[in-house]
C-alpha cells in the first residue's frame, strides 16, 4: 500500500497521543495542555492529499484506481468534462456539489480515511478551474501525479498548467508515463528523455519519471492470476517506493509527525515528572509516617516506664497510712486490752478500719492528683513535637489529612481521675482487713478463755482451801499462777500475730491499690496514644489510596515513554 510507512508511524503516534491524552486527563492537567493534545491529534489525522493532473484520456482515473487497488474513480471521462472531483471518506456514498465545477464525492472506502484524492479535468480542456487547481490544490498536495500518456506525450497543455504553478510547489511532483504497455522499451526510453529535457528547460529541474501500466497493476491487485508477473510488468513498484519516500522522508506530513512527536515528548516528560514526583512525595510521607509510628511507640514505652515514678508518692502514702494504722492498732491492743478480748463483745475493729480507710483516702488522693498531673504534663509535651514533625516533614497535601485539633487533655484527665476514684473506693473500702481482724480477735478470745478461766478458778479455790489446808492451797495457787502466765504468753503471742496479719493485709491492700491505679493509668496512656494514632489514620489511608492511584499511572507513563521514544527515534527526533 502506498505511504504505508508514514501511515504506520502516524497510527502509532495517534495511539501514543491518545494514551497521553488519557493520562493527562487522569492527572487533571490544565485545559491548555489537553487542548494542545486534541489539536495534535486532529492535525495528524488529516488525510493525505493526492492530486492527479494530466490530459483527458491520459489514464488519470485508471492510475488512481490502480494505486488504491479499487475502482472508485470514473474511467473514460469525456473530453468535455470540466469538473474537479474530490474523493473523501463517508459512511454512505453521496456526492455534494460544492460549486458548478467542484464536486465532493463521499465513499465508504477504508483507504479514503487516510487519503483525499483530487481527480482534475484534463489539461487540454482549457477551463478556468486550472487556475484554481494550480493555486488551491497543488500547494497543499502531499503528492502531485502529473500524468502523460505514451500515445501522446508531446502535448503542451500539461506544461501550460505547470506555468501557473510556483516553483516552490513543484517539489512533490512526480511524472507518470501511463499506458506503458502500449509502447516498447525503446520508445519508452525516448519519451523519458523528452520529458526530462523539457522539464529541465521549463522548470529548471527534472522530476522523477515512472513508466507504468495502471491496467496491469489493478489486475494484479484485484485478481489472483499471475499476480506477481502482472505487478512486475506494471512498473508500479518503483512508483510506490517514490511516493513512500516523498511522504515519509521529505513531506510536510512527516515534518508534522516529527513536530507532533517532539511536542508530545515534552508534555509527556512534564506529566511523567509530575507522576514520579507525586509517588516520591507519597513514599516520603509513608517513610515519615513510619518514623512517627516508631516515635510514638518509643514515646509510649517511655511514658509507661515513668508510671512507676508517677505512683511512687501514692505508694509512700499507702505505706505511711499502714504505719499509722499499725501504731493505732498497737494502742488498741495493749496488754490489758488484749486480755479484755476474753469478755469483750465490742466490734471496735470496724471503727478502727473506717478510721484507717479515711486516713488512707485523705493521704492517697493528693498523691493520685499529683501522679495524674505528672502524666498529663508528660503527654502534653508530645503534641507540639508531633505538630512540628507534621509541619517540617509531610507534604502540604498530606498535612490536610491530619487532625489539627489538640487532644482534650482536660477531659482525659477528668476521666482518669474518675476511674481512679472508683478504684480507691473499691480497694480501700474492702472488708478483707476488717474480717481478718474480727476472725483473729475471736481466735484470741478463744485461746485466752481457758487459761483465764483456770487462773480465776484456781485463785478462788486457793482462797477457799487456804482456810482448811495450806498444802492444797499451795497447789491450787501454783495452778492459778501458771494459768495466768500461760494466758499472758498467749495474749502477747496473739497480739503479735494480729499486728503481723494486719501489716500483711495492709501491704496486700497497698499493692492491690497501687496496681489498680497503675492499670488505670496504663489504660489511659493506651487510650491517649490510640487517639494520637487515629489522628494519623486519614494520612495513612490517603497514602494508600494515592499509591493505588499513582502506581498504574507510573506504569502507563513509563510504557508511554518507551513507546513514544521508539516512534521518535524512527522519526529522527531527539527523545
Amino acid at each position: 500500500m502506498i505511504a504505508d510507512n508514514y501511515l504506520q508511524l502516524r497510527t502509532e503516534l495517534e495511539t501514543a497521543l491518545g494514551k497521553l491524552l488519557r493520562l493527562s486527563s487522569e492527572m487533571r492537567r490544565d485545559l491548555a495542555t489537553l487542548d494542545t493534545l486534541h489539536g495534535l491529534l486532529r492535525d495528524i489525522r488529516e488525510p493525505l492529499l493526492f492530486v492527479v493532473v494530466g490530459e483527458v484520456k491520459a489514464g488519470k482515473s485508471s492510475l488512481l484506481n490502480a494505486l488504491f487497488g479499487q475502482e472508485f474513480a470514473k474511467v473514460d471521462v469525456l473530453p468535455a468534462t470540466d469538473r474537479v472531483y474530490i474523493f473523501r471518506h463517508g459512511a454512505a456514498e453521496k456526492s455534494v456539489e460544492v460549486s458548478a465545477q467542484l464536486t465532493e464525492r463521499y465513499l465508504p472506502i477504508p483507504f479514503l480515511q487516510d487519503f483525499n484524492v483530487v481527480d482534475t479535468p484534463g489539461t487540454n480542456t482549457m477551463v478556468p478551474e486550472h487556475q484554481t487547481i494550480a493555486e488551491s490544490f497543488i500547494p497543499r498536495a502531499d503528492v502531485v501525479l502529473f500524468v502523460f500518456s505514451v500515445t501522446n506525450p508531446w502535448s503542451q497543455s500539461g506544461w501550460q498548467l505547470l506555468d501557473l504553478v510556483q516553483k516552490k510547489w513543484l517539489k512533490n511532483i512526480v511524472f507518470v508515463l501511463q499506458q506503458a504497455d502500449l509502447r516498447d522499451c525503446s520508445e519508452i526510453e525516448v519519451i523519458h528523455r523528452h520529458l526530462q529535457d523539457t522539464a529541465m528547460r521549463k522548470l529548471g529541474f527534472a522530476p522523477p519519471v515512472f513508466s507504468v501500466s495502471a491496467r496491469k497493476a489493478l489486475r494484479a491487485r484485484t485478481t489472483g492470476v499471475d499476480k506477481e508477473e502482472l505487478w512486475r510488468e506494471s512498473g508500479f513498484g518503483p512508483l510506490e517506493e517514490q511516493i513512500n519516500r516523498m511522504v515519509t522522508e521529505s513531506g510536510v506530513r512527516f515534518v508534522k509527525l516529527q513536530s507532533t512527536a517532539s511536542t508530545a515528548g515534552v508534555i509527556l516528560n512534564e506529566v511523567a515528572d509530575e507522576i514520579h514526583g507525586s509517588t516520591e512525595t507519597i513514599a516520603r510521607d509513608e517513610k515519615h509516617l513510619g518514623r512517627v509510628n516508631e516515635f510514638l511507640q518509643v514515646r509510649k514505652d517511655q511514658t509507661l516506664r515513668q508510671v512507676a515514678g508517677f505512683l511512687r508518692g501514692v505508694e509512700q502514702a499507702c505505706r505511711e497510712c499502714a504505719r499509722q494504722g499499725t501504731r493505732l492498732l498497737e494502742e488498741k491492743l495493749s496488754f490489758w486490752k488484749t486480755w479484755r478480748l476474753v469478755w469483750s463483745r465490742e466490734q471496735w475493729q470496724h471503727d478502727f478500719q473506717t478510721e484507717v480507710e479515711a486516713k488512707l483516702r485523705q493521704t492517697v488522693e493528693p498523691q493520685v492528683e499529683n501522679a495524674v498531673q505528672l502524666l498529663e504534663t508528660d503527654l502534653r509535651g508530645l503534641w507540639p513535637q508531633l505538630q512540628d514533625a507534621i509541619e517540617a516533614q509531610f507534604a502540604s497535601e498530606g498535612k490536610t489529612q491530619m487532625r489539627k485539633t489538640i487532644p482534650d487533655f482536660a477531659r482525659q484527665r477528668r476521666d482518669l481521675l474518675q476511674l481512679i476514684e472508683l478504684t480507691l473506693v473499691e480497694r480501700v473500702a474492702g472488708k478483707a482487713v476488717e474480717e481478718q481482724l474480727a476472725r483473729m480477735f475471736r481466735e484470741t478470745a478463744a485461746w485466752l478463755r481457758l487459761p483465764a478461766g483456770i487462773a480465776a478458778a484456781g485463785g478462788l479455790i486457793t482462797v477457799i482451801v487456804a482456810m482448811s489446808s495450806a498444802s492444797v492451797a499451795d497447789v491450787t495457787g501454783t495452778l492459778a499462777i501458771s494459768a495466768a502466765v500461760i494466758g499472758t504468753i498467749v495474749a502477747f503471742t496473739q497480739r503479735r500475730k494480729i499486728l503481723a496479719a494486719y501489716e500483711r493485709e495492709m501491704e496486700k491492700k497497698r499493692d492491690e491499690l497501687v496496681n489498680a491505679i497503675e492499670q488505670q493509668m496504663r489504660h489511659a496512656i493506651d487510650v491517649f496514644y490510640k487517639e494520637i494514632a487515629i489522628a494519623f489514620e486519614p494520612l495513612a489511608a490517603f497514602c494508600i489510596a494515592e499509591r493505588k492511584r499513582y502506581e498504574p499511572l507510573v506504569e502507563q507513563a513509563d510504557a508511554l515513554r518507551e513507546l513514544l521514544g521508539g516512534i521518535s527515534r524512527r522519526l529522527g527526533v531527539a527523545a
